[in-house]
């Protein structure tokens, strides 16, 4: 005997417990994906499912996986939004399935329905009925009926960046950077980043100096081959430009150049190899302040040249954004305008961009478009800074929306109706696949340590896993994909009513003035907000 209960894809379930509501309908427009969960409880053993659906050459089914969380949450910094504050195992990863599966004895085993809709579908309702076999037999079935409404949704508008870390892939997959092994799995990596809403990249051209300890380094994975030649540099950017094109050609459409000064102050310049009298070395490092006239006169000769090699694949310098340094904070003002005051002459006509949580670097005009953590958007927003960009981190873990490994998924999935609401045109996150421990003093297995070696919480560091010779998605990375999905309804629905009509209905539906750190907690609400959508878009 087996039992069978469907749920929607907020649910979260857990080896013995259920967290989130049943489904058994939904509907949506065009050019969107739709996801179901179907837990199963039943004896051990080995099954096989079969799908039937007129659907059924659009549907992908996944198994729910398990893993290892030792920080669930910080101590003393969660709120009661959280569905577990202690280490267990928790539901993260989604394995491809490709017609069986097994059951242990008194575990749930879920299966995650994901249903690609394309732009040329027929309106209509559809129904998904999956039969679940043991030994030939038939033991269960579930019906899901989906209504695809004859409606498209526009292109994304949000700009959505979630850190690419290339040196962890080849960390993770054991191959030498840049090796052709290396180039399969970045496409890999990109294309399923693409294919979850990620429209921008943040680019290598040196080695990012992200979260690495002070004096350490990460594994090498510059961009641009240098050579120092007397007093000069030939600079070679072959390896930028298949970059780009790899991108292009994956749906990227904006590019984040690597950070020029390091993390948390601007101190010193980022890791530089270059071929000095033939032989390789660093010629800059932690070593050197971030005021060195040498290294101020190698950016006037490398800067010119990225933006050159990306406007020869036809990338205009409005879609490029450079960095100075992640995260300064307020007493750091100064060392962050020394440093960029040896960048930004540099970069006319592109963007400057920085995550930070302070106004003073906005309202001392030192970063034109700051990317604010969500707790501490409120000053920025009562400024109305144009082109505001809000991302979270491990530090938003008390009121506002984040991707936890402990958090209800509606709490991850609210971010896209707050964005729209409230006029953010990017987000940023910075673990797309940071696969090392908290400064990367140690490279990690994803499915053994998800908590960057006890320092973030689960869930932080990274949104897909290493599988084979690819990479895999996490429900996590799912969910983000329908927050934005839901910006792009909400987008076609103020073509018909106009964005003030709008925000009125999302009030209407939740029943409060949602902002970052208030909003409806129950998955419920997106399902009313869905059909009240739907039925305005009918009128």
């Amino acid at each position: 005997m087996i039992t069978l209960t469907q749920l929607s894809s907020l649910a979260k379930v857990f080896p013995d417990k259920i967290y989130g509501d049943t489904s058994d309908r939904g509907q949506c427009a065009k050019d969107t994906a739709v996801s179901y969960q179907i837990a199963i409880l039943g004896e051990k053993g080995e099954y096989s499912y079969k799908i039937d659906s007129p659907l059924e050459d659009k549907i992908r089914v996944y198994r729910v996986g398990y893993v290892p969380s030792v920080i669930s949450a910080y101590p003393h910094a969660y709120d009661d939004n959280y569905l577990a504050t202690e280490a267990g195992l928790f539901p993260d990863p989604l394995f491809p399935l490709d017609g069986s599966f097994s059951i242990v004895d008194d575990k749930y085993l879920t299966l995650w329905i994901n249903i690609s809709i394309e732009k040329d579908a027929v309106a209509g309702e559809y129904p998904i009925s999956i039969s679940i076999f043991k030994d030939g037999t038939e033991v269960g079935m579930s019906t899901y009926i989906l209504k695809i409404c004859d409606c498209i949704l526009p292109e994304q508008s949000l700009i959505f960046t979630q850190w690419f870390h290339t040196d962890c892939i080849a960390d993770v997959h054991g191959t030498e950077v840049f090796s052709p092994l290396h180039w399969e799995l970045i496409e890999r990596y990109v294309s399923l980043a693409s294919e979850h809403g990620m429209n921008m990249i943040l680019t290598p051209v040196l080695t990012p100096p992200l979260d690495t300890e002070v004096g350490g380094e990460r594994t090498t994975v510059q961009l641009a081959k240098i050579e120092k030649s007397g007093d000069g540099y030939v600079i070679d950017l072959s390896r930028l430009e298949r970059f780009i094109d790899l991108c292009l050609d994956n749906g990227i459409i904006f590019f984040e150049i690597n950070h020029f000064f390091t993390q948390w102050g601007a101190k010193s310049a980022p890791k530089v190899i270059a071929t000095v009298d033939g032989e390789e070395k660093r010629i800059f490092g932690w070593e050197t302040d971030a005021t060195s006239e040498e290294y101020r006169y190698f950016l006037k000769c490398l800067v010119p040249e990225i933006i050159a090699a990306f406007e020869k694949k036809g990338v205009d310098r409005r879609r490029l954004y450079f960095h100075v340094s992640d995260e300064p904070n307020g007493e750091q003002l100064d060392s962050y305008r020394r440093a960029g005051e040896g960048l930004i002459p540099l970069i006319e006509g592109c963007n400057h961009m920085d995550a930070l949580s302070h106004f003073e670097f906005y309202k001392e005009r030192l970063v034109p478009t700051p990317v604010v953590a969500t707790s501490a958007l409120e000053p920025f927003m009562e400024a109305e800074v144009p082109g505001l960009w809000c991302y979270y981190c491990c530090a938003q873990a008390r009121e506002v929306a984040n991707r936890f490994f402990s958090m209800p998924s509606a709490r991850s999935r609210i971010i896209g109706i707050q964005m729209y609401k409230h006029g953010i045109v990017g987000f940023l996150h910075w673990g797309y696949n940071f696969y090392n421990t908290q400064y990367s003093k140690m490279h990690i297995n994803p499915y053994e340590v998800t908590d960057a070696g006890g320092a973030f919480p689960s869930g932080d560091a990274f949104s897909v896993y290493p599988y084979g010779n690819t990479a895999i998605p996490s429900l996590r990375q799912k969910v983000f994909k329908e927050a934005i999905d839901d910006m792009r309804l909400l987008k076609l629905l103020e073509e018909k009513v106009g964005k003030d009509r709008v925000n009125e209905i999302i009030g209407e539906i939740a029943e409060m003035d949602i902002t970052f750190k208030h909003y409806p907690k129950d998955e419920e609400f997106f399902v009313r907000l869905s059909d009240r959508i739907f039925l305005e878009l009918e009128k």
